[in-house]
């Protein structure tokens, strides 16, 4: 009776009911906190199912779909969530699967079938256009199309290019050169002023001599045009009579012969015999014709004749301007000096070239820099 009595006495213990929320919880390695699974938030292990249940109603709509059970087991974990908040306020848990229904469900990412690259169509002949573009205007050969690295950088861009040969290049320059041609002559049938051509002559590294024919008039708005008729070689001997030969074909195919009214030449011999006969040939013909001497030739051969007498000067000038053009240290100390002494401010790095042109500015330099110049010498002396 004692122990029936005492059995009867104590109160039964209560039975303890896992919440099915605690399946989106997992227990910290510390065993302090739960971690929820979808996001990583930590809780106390005393905190209430209940704010678990609203963390994942608020952070996670639609977590029952997440889980493993199925639509039993959904059902039961709402079922035990109303229960567990019947003695809260209905409102609220109203509110909550309100929010839950019109959140949108998470969908499924469907990972999109990446679409086969589309090469870009290059166009083969446009690029070696190009190309023939820029040999021309840098005065390359055709071979140069076919410069082993020149194709293998190519080919790393694009490897289905493929170069023109040379000959192709060779004969597609030709038939742009010709177009040209027709197109200046067109041109010039319809200039109604005189015309004038100068004459320029230069050696080749293979000693060819070439003659180049350059046309200039004044149009109707007082503006000066020119243009380049063609380039020519001189045949050997290249003397007067030769060079009379390829300037009077150049002039006949571009049929202006009747309309020439004066030519400059380089002063050379060969080009005055060549205009002298020239002269003769138009007077005959009832035209005026004179030929001048270039300017610019003749001032250079001065020049260069006046400069004769200091060219041990000017080499050691070029030596001192070049090795100041070499050194940044004594760039900076040049640029020094000149402020100290007063000598003005100058453009560094100097020009040296071997003209006319080139020997008087480095003979300026040295006249308007003295004192700042004067240790450079002694050190280059």
């Amino acid at each position: 009776m004692a122990a029936s009595s005492s059995g009867h006495g104590s109160k039964p213990k209560k039975k303890t009911m896992k919440s099915l929320y605690l399946q989106f919880f997992e227990t910290a390695p510390d065993e302090k906190s739960r971690i929820c699974k979808l996001c990583k938030k930590r809780y106390c292990m005393t905190t209430a199912t209940g704010n678990l249940g609203k963390h994942l109603n608020n952070r996670h709509p639609g977590y029952c779909q997440l889980s493993d059970g199925d639509t039993a087991q959904t059902t039961t974990i709402s079922g035990m969530f109303s229960r567990s908040k019947r003695s809260q306020s209905l409102a609220r848990r109203a509110q909550a699967q309100s929010q839950s229904q019109v959140q949108p469900q998470p969908l499924a990412l469907v990972k999109p079938h990446p679409q086969p690259k589309v090469k870009p169509v290059i166009d083969i002949d446009h690029v070696n256009w190009l190309l023939l573009r820029w040999l021309i205007s840098s005065s390359l050969p055709p071979s140069t199309l076919e410069d082993s690295m020149l194709i293998d950088s190519c080919k790393y861009l694009n490897p289905p290019v493929q170069l023109w040969p040379k000959e192709k290049a060779h004969e597609i320059t030709l038939q742009v050169f010709r177009s040209m041609k027709e197109d200046v002559k067109a041109f010039l049938q319809l200039v109604s002023s005189r015309l004038s051509i100068t004459l320029d002559f230069w050696t080749s590294y293979e000693q060819i001599i070439y003659l180049s024919v350059k046309c200039h008039w004044i149009d109707e708005s007082w503006a000066l045009q020119k243009v380049l008729l063609d380039v020519c070689r001189i045949p050997y001997p290249c003397t007067g009579p030769e060079i009379l030969h390829v300037l009077m074909n150049v002039l006949q195919e571009f049929n202006i012969d009747s309309k020439i009214l004066a030519c400059t030449h380089n002063n050379s011999q060969h080009a005055i015999h060549a205009c002298h006969e020239l002269r003769q040939e138009l007077e005959s013909r009832k035209l005026p014709f004179c030929y001048i001497p270039c300017a610019a030739q003749t001032l250079k051969t001065i020049i260069e004749d006046g400069l004769e007498n200091v060219r041990p000067v000017l080499s050691k000038i070029r030596e001192f301007i070049l090795e100041t053009n070499s050194n940044q240290e004594m760039m900076e100390d040049f640029k020094h000096w000149t402020e100290v002494y007063q000598e003005g401010s100058w453009k560094l790095p100097f020009e040296h070239s071997a003209n006319w042109s080139g020997d008087y500015n480095m003979l300026d330099v040295v006249k308007k820099v003295t004192y700042s110049s004067y240790s450079v010498f002694n050190f280059l002396s």
